[in-house]
This record gives structure tokens, C-alpha cells and sequence, in this order.
């Protein structure tokens, strides 16, 4: 967005650059959120609203008039940015990625100030940019809302080689194996009863038990993290991307706000995607689509992994079907999930502020 021509960024909300009282409480309180004190040294930020930023912001604008706020509803820095719209009758335009306040471990009273001014900023802003319709929904009225998925890299152009049919059908999927460890760790091992098929993660610190790391890791379905090219490589080599989203019912509106980038990343790979979550979550409904859209994605929507492996064998003995999907995901990275359509949605919408 910023290699534009007549487009200039500035970026507040880092550390405060002098010594300051905020900067020392900021230390102070960053030190006790390590310890058992960590849920009051929450609510003591969700009370103190971002104000340690606002002595870092300008005093003046210079040119109001084409100037807009940005800012990304998570951590505290939104209050700022709010503050600061306010102070100078700015437009402001905000970001929704992520249930900000789910993530919180505050105490009650203080989440519930949170979610309000998480909601508020929402309803203040003359563009809300929701990652998916799920958060839009949750979000509730506001002035405008445009649904701006995560920006993926640029892939670079790696050349599949052909299917070896004597080769095992090979799923990867790639990213968080801390809360998506128990449920990757189960279809792991039922994978390892069906030589046909090899899926393969990759990520640090899964949570699982040392013998199934042991185990896993000496089956080659357990991979560490990699440099960029590395990882380019190995997800090139896959004939199936998996996308993984949690069935506990207590991450519901997580599941339902957010929206997977390692969705949009496999998708610039051109090949047949498999969602693996509840019926409401992001992915599944996007994977469902409306009328000529649907039918994205596979879809395993019980928890259960014998379901998820029943469908990765169906996929690799259904050669047309399989066929159909890598056509249609290549569809969706030219279009829906372009890195360039994505940037245009996002600087489009600033129209409504900045003028010649």
C-alpha cells in the first residue's frame, strides 16, 4: 500500500523513545505480567487505555483534510489511535483480525470494558476491515465494512513436478501446532494406518505428549520450521494442503471471527485445500461459498481424525474431483485471494476520506 504514489505512512505505538514515567511503568508492569500477578497486570492495561502512546503522537496535523487514522484493534494501541481520530476529527479506519478481548486473561468486569471498546471502535470507524463476514457479523452495525482477508506473500513460481503415482498422496499443513497440536496429533497417527496417504506437519513446540513427538519426528510427519525458500519448497511438493480449525465449543467465536492465513498462503499453490472444523467456523463457510462460489474446499466437519482420513483417501482415488478442486483454488489466488486485489480493496476504501 505504501509504494503508491502519493501515499505516506507513519507509524506510533512503539516503546516510548524517552525516559519517561510510562516508559519505567511500562517495564515494570511487563515484568509482572511473567508472574501469577499477570491477570491484574491485564486489567491494569485494559484500564489505562493506550494513554502511555498518546505523548509519542503529533500535536497538529497539516493537512487534515487527506490525512487518515489506521490502526489494528489488538493490543492496546486502538484506544490511541481512537483518542487521536477523536482529537482531530479524523476518519478513522480499523483492522479486525483477530476477538482481541477473548485473548485477553483480564478478570471479568475488565474484559467486558474491553469488548465495549473493542465493539465501540468498530462502530466509530468509517471502514471496519473484518477478515471475514463471521467477524463483520459479531461486530454488529457500523458505518462501513469491507471483508479483506489476510495479504498472502508473493509465491514464488515453483513448478510442481508431475504426480508419481507410486509415491504416497502427500497433505501438509503448516503453522500453529500448539492449539491445533491435539487434533493434527490424533490425525497424525490414524494417518500412519494408511501407507497411502503421508501427512506431514510442520512447526515448533506441538502439544503432544514427548513419546508422540519421539514418534512422529522418526516417521517424518513432524517437521521444524524452515527458511522461506525451504518451506516454499516442501509446500510445492504437497498434493493437498490441510487446514486445521479447533471443535472446542469455548473457542467458538474465535473460530467464527477469525480466519486462517495459512488458508490464503496454500491457496496461491493451486492445489485442492481440506477443511477440518466445526460447521461455523470462517473456513468452512467461506468453503461453502453462495450459488457458483461453493463447494472451495473439501470439507471434514466432525472431529473425529478416521473422518478426516476417509476423506483424504476419497480425495486421492477421485482423480476428476481432485482435478476440480486444484482448478478452482487457482481460481481463488487469481481472484478472491489475489495479493493485489486484496492491496486494491484496502486503499479503495480510503476514498471516502482522502481527496486532491
Amino acid at each position: 500500500m505504501v509504494d503508491q504514489p502519493g501515499i505516506t505512512l507513519e507509524v506510533y505505538g512503539s516503546e516510548p523513545k524517552r525516559p519517561t514515567l510510562s516508559k519505567l511503568i511500562r517495564r515494570i508492569a511487563g515484568r509482572l505480567g511473567k508472574t501469577r500477578l499477570h491477570r491484574f497486570v491485564n486489567d491494569f492495561w485494559v484500564l489505562w487505555d493506550g494513554r502511555w502512546i498518546d505523548p509519542e503522537l503529533p500535536t497538529s496535523i497539516p493537512h487534515p483534510e487527506r490525512t487518515i487514522v489506521l490502526t489494528v484493534a489488538h493490543g492496546d494501541g486502538f484506544m490511541a489511535a481512537r483518542r487521536f481520530a477523536r482529537r482531530h476529527n479524523l476518519p478513522l479506519a480499523s483492522i479486525f483480525h483477530d476477538w482481541w478481548p477473548d485473548l485477553v486473561a483480564a478478570h471479568g468486569p475488565m474484559k467486558q470494558r474491553l469488548e465495549r471498546n473493542f465493539k465501540d471502535l468498530a462502530h466509530e470507524s468509517a471502514v471496519a476491515f473484518c477478515v471475514c463476514e463471521g467477524m463483520r457479523e459479531a461486530l454488529g452495525p457500523m458505518p462501513k465494512a469491507v471483508i479483506l482477508p489476510p495479504i498472502p506473500a508473493s509465491q514464488p513460481k515453483i513448478e510442481s513436478a508431475p504426480r508419481d503415482a507410486a509415491q504416497p498422496f502427500k497433505i501438509v499443513c503448516s503453522g500453529n501446532l500448539s492449539e491445533y497440536g491435539p487434533m493434527l496429533g490424533d490425525a497424525l497417527e490414524e494417518s500412519l494406518k494408511h501407507p497411502e496417504i503421508l501427512l506431514q506437519v510442520r512447526g515448533s513446540n506441538p502439544a503432544w505428549s514427548e513419546e508422540r513427538k519421539s514418534k512422529m519426528r522418526a516417521n517424518g510427519r513432524w517437521l521444524d520450521f524452515a527458511p522461506r525458500a525451504e518451506l516454499d519448497a516442501w509446500l510445492a511438493s504437497a498434493d493437498a494442503f490441510l487446514v486445521p480449525m479447533v471443535f472446542d465449543p469455548e473457542m467458538r467465536r474465535r473460530m467464527e471471527t477469525s480466519f486462517p492465513s495459512k488458508l490464503v498462503e496454500f491457496a496461491q499453490f493451486g492445489k485442492p485445500i481440506v477443511v477440518w472444523g466445526p460447521e461455523y467456523c470462517s473456513a468452512v463457510r467461506w468453503a461453502r461459498g453462495k450459488g457458483e462460489d461453493e463447494d472451495k474446499a473439501r470439507l471434514v466437519t466432525q472431529p473425529n481424525s478416521s473422518k478426516l482420513l476417509a476423506c483424504l483417501i476419497d480425495m486421492l482415488r477421485d482423480g476428476p474431483a481432485k482435478n476440480l478442486s486444484a482448478i478452482r483454488m487457482k481460481q481463488v489466488a487469481e481472484h478472491e485471494f489475489s495479493p493485489e486485489r486484496i492491496r486494491m480493496a484496502l486503499t479503495g476504501a480510503f476514498s471516502f476520506s482522502v481527496r486532491d
